[in-house]
């Protein structure tokens, strides 16, 4: 089984079987462990290479949390917005002491920047700028789409 291109779906180059792998409650469709050794920074257990709105990314089945590479982290979040466009909600204050956590980058193993995402929501990231990624806890991801953001506007 391979997965079919640009889908949340497996298919069998000899029998052409195909099989939509079902999504979990966040619509992260769970492909298979990742062949690199990637473990989640949070749980320390294996990463699953997984598919969320047509997007390629590593996510935790256990604690949720998600690393998502700079390049489409940007294009993931405007595609979720537009499925969510009413879905809006004022999160609730994030914690300054997580500024404070140690997250070590699940490919290089070094320490990684955490921070505030400066897109809204007061959603707190971890960034390896060395790898490119961008780790995610559980649930900040929907934090960030479903907070009320403007569109920017040239308007005078």
């Amino acid at each position: 089984m391979r997965l079919a291109t640009g889908d949340a779906s497996m298919r069998c180059d000899y029998c052409k079987t195909v099989v939509v792998l079902p999504a979990d409650d966040a619509g992260v469709h769970f492909l298979e462990e990742t062949f690199q050794e990637l473990n989640c920074p949070v749980c320390s257990i294996p990463l699953w290479n997984a598919m969320l709105g047509g997007i390629k990314l590593c996510a935790c089945k256990k604690c949720k949390g998600m690393l998502i590479g700079m390049n489409v982290f940007e294009p993931l979040i405007g595609e979720l917005r537009d499925k969510c466009k009413n879905e809006d909600e004022i999160p609730s204050p994030a914690d300054p002491a997580d500024l404070r956590r140690a997250v070590d980058c699940p490919k290089c193993h070094r320490h990684t920047d955490v921070h505030f995402y400066m897109g809204g929501g007061g959603a707190i990231i971890a960034t390896c700028e060395n790898c490119e990624l961008n780790w995610l806890d559980g649930g900040m991801l929907m934090r960030i789409v479903r907070t009320p953001h403007e569109e920017s506007s040239l308007d005078f």
